[in-house]
């Protein structure tokens, strides 16, 4: 039900429409909510995003921008679980901790290339960073945090193309195109991977693994003891990588008993083991742009 859950097509997306909305009471006096904003010049759906900014925080606030997974194609923001929104869970849950959180949206496979989406990314990171005096942001303690897909975009923006940020925190993410077009069925490479990344030729191009350095920004990566087995392996081979590279601003962790779906759907709920972690990891961000 889990894995459904999350591979749904956006046809899906409303298993009960406004239970989002009931989510949101026990916040209402501590989290402004900016719902339905657009990053680009364009107005597109898809460049939509919801902003969560903590009430009477004082100083200027950390940011998390959060990138949904879904392979690329699936998901948005909105994407719906029975009784509560999925990814506003992580607003939620951030900005209850003092960090302001934007949701966003990008476009999808196969409307969208790879680099189309890693563009949409940029722009809205640019964007976002550009409302820092409206709402009382920190422009420069910027946070990418992405799940599965989400998570290989923030990596391969943060490592590859070097957009300025203070720290990157991926769940369960796709490290090596390579090795995740190895590990999967031919269906899925067919309908998939062959389209969005090609015939291979270029997977090193779309692999964050490939760009781990000591220059990379503060890196936390969280995954599942439980997870899809291809991405527990990329998981460990980074961890092993920075420990034999001696890249210490990489940190990888593996989160007891959960499952790449767990990953997102124990956010903001009772023994949630992630928004704490993530919350400590950004909270100690404390200069820009930090690598050390």
């Amino acid at each position: 039900m889990k894995r459904m859950l999350l591979s749904l097509p956006l046809t899906y997306l409303a298993v009960l429409p406004g239970c989002h909305v009931l989510a949101r009471l026990p916040y209402r006096d501590k989290i402004t909510f900016h719902d339905n904003l657009n990053y680009s010049q364009n107005s597109l759906p898809e460049h939509g995003f919801d902003l969560y900014v903590p009430r009477n925080a004082g100083l200027a606030l950390p940011v998390a921008i959060f990138i949904h997974g879904g392979y690329w194609r699936n998901q948005s923001r909105s994407y719906y679980t029975a009784f509560t929104g999925l990814y506003q869970n992580f607003g939620l849950a951030l900005a209850s901790r003092g960090i302001a959180t934007a949701v966003m949206d990008y476009r999808l496979f196969p409307q969208a290339t790879a680099e189309s989406q890693y563009a949409d990314v940029q722009t809205a990171v640019t964007y976002i960073k550009s409302l820092a005096s409206t709402h009382g942001l920190d422009a420069q303690r910027v946070c990418l945090v992405g799940h599965s897909a989400g998570g290989q975009m923030a990596l391969l923006l943060a490592w590859q193309k070097r957009l300025q940020l203070n720290c990157v925190v991926a769940l369960s993410p796709i490290l090596d195109i390579a090795h995740m077009r190895q590990s999967m069925p031919e269906k899925f490479n067919r309908e998939l991977t062959i389209p969005h990344f090609g015939d291979g030729s270029a997977d090193k191009l779309h692999s964050p693994l490939l760009f781990a350095s000591k220059d990379s920004v503060r890196t936390l990566v969280l995954a599942g003891e439980a997870d899809d087995a291809y991405l527990k392996e990329q998981a460990l081979g980074l961890q092993k990588r920075a420990l034999r590279e001696n890249i210490r601003q990489i940190e990888v962790q593996f989160i007891p008993k959960l499952d790449h779906s767990d990953m997102v759907l124990v956010v903001n709920r009772t023994n949630d083991p992630i928004s704490n972690r993530l919350a400590e990891f950004i909270h100690q961000r404390k200069a820009p742009y930090q690598t050390k």
